[in-house]
């Protein structure tokens, strides 16, 4: 990826960051009168999958956005699914974003079998949670 491309990745990414910071939630606990403990114990997700569109056109700020939120809250596992492009390859500028962002796990595939298999999972997609 070229070097000024990356540079507005990664500031996209700052901005985006810095937005949802200020919407994690966090655990609280308060103790009322009687000793009753009151509170709320926030968990991310274990393991989320993300469809990011492609094919004909590259979307890494469709990534951006929703990776970064997960990547917040301590969410352990990012799957990303995504067409393929005409020449049967995942977008470069996706596959950058996507290391940029420290997601690995990336599957070449579309449409409505690409939820499907992120959902129930297959031979060689493990399924996620959300």
């Amino acid at each position: 990826m070229k070097k000024d491309l990356l540079e507005v990745i990664k500031e996209a990414t700052k901005k985006v960051k810095n937005y949802h910071l200020h919407q994690k939630e966090n655990s609280w606990f308060t103790t009322e009168e009687k000793g009753i403990i009151l509170g709320q114990v926030v968990n991310p997700i274990e393991r989320v999958g993300l469809y990011v569109p492609g094919g004909t056109a590259a979307y890494p700020s469709s990534l951006i956005m929703a990776a970064v939120p997960a990547i917040i809250v301590g969410v352990k596992e990012i799957v990303v699914v995504t067409p393929p492009s005409p020449d049967g390859k995942i977008n470069p500028y996706l596959l950058s974003t996507a290391r940029e962002l420290g997601i690995s796990e990336i599957y070449k595939i579309g449409g409505a079998q690409a939820i499907a298999a992120l959902a129930y999972g297959t031979e060689t997609i493990r399924r996620v949670d959300k």
